[in-house]
């Protein structure tokens, strides 16, 4: 019989045919053709081939997401690990080889001057400090001293420095922000601390409060404060819980702390304190501005001599000297001088007898 179905009509058929539902002659038709063409033979060969067991195939897809799993995990590994060394490269480039601005606050530091130069020494007051990079430049009379500050390395070993800065027209050196030297005397730190705490009301507890911590009154022990601003003239008492010392040496401590305070509180008008000694006898003291003129007008004798006032560049009000640090330095260390003889005359008044 001649076959007469084309490949066509034989595709139509084969799912039909494959699940035995065409009529006897079909099939004839049908398998004749099968004979002569590999291509419909093939495909009734798929249509029949069984269909994996699911199992299986979930198990090949369970392979294939464990694979996917695998490379994903690799590859975050292999992120976070070149996200941490490039970090780590940041910062030891950041901590060995650029640094960050030197501080101060981190220097020991030591001057002199010597052939028209201020010598500035600077070590580190932390161990594991290095400074390098250091320049200097000047304009309208103030010298700027920086440096790089970082970790000790094979790349910077150096913790110290010398700089030297020509003092011609120079009135002030800064070093790394610091005020160090002012009108040919070096700046202490506590100086410095003391300007810092400067407020213009007494109102201010904390400011005053901070102000009496940058004294010698702590090392007496504790106290405590009361500031009078209910009506001028307006002060500070310091009551003394504990007292460290012997009379002497705490009056000169007050004293000297006393007339800081008034110098550097604005509205400030008088210092006052109270403390009871071991033998629980009361004692107290004040001072105010007019124990200021007074010891510029008549100050007592030092050694033969009359400690210069001339150096203070004296001034009408304590309050004037704060506006300079080199001034209020001066002013400091000459009404310490004061306080430190009067205390020695009361003890011994022949001493003044004698000059």
């Amino acid at each position: 019989m001649k076959n007469d179905l084309t490949c066509a009509v034989v595709r139509d058929l084969l799912p039909a045919y494959a699940e035995h539902l065409t009529a006897p002659e079909t099939d004839e038709a049908v398998e004749r053709h099968l004979a002569g063409c590999p291509d419909c033979a093939a495909r009734l060969d798929a249509m029949r081939a069984p269909e994996p067991e699911p199992e299986a195939e979930t198990a090949k897809e369970v392979d294939y997401l464990k694979k996917v799993k695998r490379r994903s995990w690799k590859r975050v590994v292999l992120a976070v690990l070149l996200t941490v060394l490039v970090l780590a490269g940041a910062l030891a480039a950041k901590v060995f080889l650029i640094g960050s601005p030197a501080s101060a606050d981190t220097m020991a530091v030591r001057t002199w001057t010597a052939g028209g130069q201020l010598w500035v020494d600077v070590t580190s007051s932390v161990s594991a400090n290095t400074y390098w990079g250091w320049k200097t430049e000047t304009a309208d009379g103030t010298a700027r001293i920086t440096a790089r500050e970082g970790i000790v390395s094979p790349i910077h070993p150096t913790a110290w420095g010398r700089i030297g800065v020509p003092l011609e027209g120079v009135e002030k050196v800064y070093l790394c922000g610091r005020l160090i030297w002012q009108e040919g005397e070096t700046i202490a730190r506590e100086t410095l601390d003391l300007l810092e705490a400067k407020t213009p009301y007494v109102g201010n507890a904390s400011t005053v409060g901070r102000l009496v911590g940058c004294t010698e009154i702590p090392q007496l022990g504790g106290y405590t404060l009361s500031l009078q601003t209910g009506a001028e003239p307006y002060g500070c008492t310091i009551q003394l819980q504990t007292v460290m010392g012997t009379e002497n040496r705490v009056e000169e401590i007050m004293e000297q702390a006393a007339f800081r305070l008034l110098a550097l509180v604005g509205n400030l008008s008088e210092v006052s304190w109270t403390y009871t000694d071991v033998t629980g006898e009361v004692h107290t003291g004040a001072v105010t501005e007019a124990d200021y003129l007074l010891l510029i007008k008549d100050p007592l004798p030092w050694y033969g001599g009359v400690p210069s006032a001339q150096e203070l560049d004296v001034q009408a009000s304590l309050k004037d000297y704060a506006d300079t640090a080199v001034h209020f330095q001066r002013l400091c260390r000459f009404l310490d001088t004061q306080c430190s003889l009067r205390r020695s005359y009361e003890q011994d008044p022949d001493l003044l007898i004698a000059y």
